[in-house]
């Protein structure tokens, strides 16, 4: 023993740790400085910068953790809703409990955050601005009605949509064994509507991040 010791090689096994330790720290912490980012990394990067400046415009530059939150969860729609149209695998966002869970669970944590943070201004939402007082208790009725309905509007609609697309689908292809005729009408409807999913699965994933962001920064 000397003062020199901690430097000697130190192995378990056969194994240096030595080495190994510096082995994870060039292969998590310095990695990005030597590799070149291929194409296919630099499209995503940049698409996903854009999807992100774009929910950002919409939060304002105040709100950049909703604006995250808002790109986060349309990728991860449009992910789950895409590996949908693979034959033979059904996408979690067709089925209503999913997107009912995600629904309430987030507009629920908007709406407490809101009426907890600045109780004033979100019963103010209540009552449109303008409206005569002797119909502030039917619109506050009207209103909560609306909030109450929101986070059911929204998850219904992305389910209703992706299982729409998949129900045509089967229908048409139910038509295909018949003949040789109706085999080749169902396969190119089918490519059409193929084509057309693809659109939704983009769209309502996109639709389904805004309006949390819409209802999130209503609620702030």
């Amino acid at each position: 023993m000397n003062l020199f010791s901690v430097f000697d090689p130190s192995s378990y096994y056969g194994v240096q740790l030595n080495w190994l330790i510096f082995g994870f720290v060039f292969l998590f912490g310095l990695m990005k400085f030597y590799i070149v980012n291929s194409t296919n990394q630099i499209i995503k990067n940049s698409l996903i910068l854009n999807i992100n400046s774009m929910f950002t415009e919409i939060a304002g530059g105040s709100y950049l953790a909703l604006s995250f939150f808002a790109t986060s969860t349309f990728f991860y729609l449009v992910i789950t809703n895409l590996v949908g149209l693979f034959p033979f695998v059904f996408s979690s966002t067709a089925h209503p409990v999913v997107t009912m869970s995600m629904g309430v669970i987030f507009w629920l944590s908007f709406f407490l955050m809101g009426w907890l943070k600045n109780f004033k201004e979100s019963a103010a939402h209540l009552v449109p601005e303008g409206s005569p007082l002797g119909l502030a208790p039917f619109m506050v009725l009207i209103e909560s009605i609306s909030h109450l309905m929101r986070p059911f509007t929204l998850s219904i609609r992305l389910a209703a949509n992706m299982m729409a697309g998949h129900l045509i689908i089967s229908l048409i292809s139910s038509i295909s064994l018949i003949n040789f005729y109706s085999f080749s009408i169902s396969v190119f409807f089918q490519s059409v509507l193929l084509v057309l999913e693809l659109g939704v699965a983009v769209i309502q994933g996109f639709v389904f991040s805004i309006l949390l962001l819409l209802y999130c920064l209503e609620y702030y």
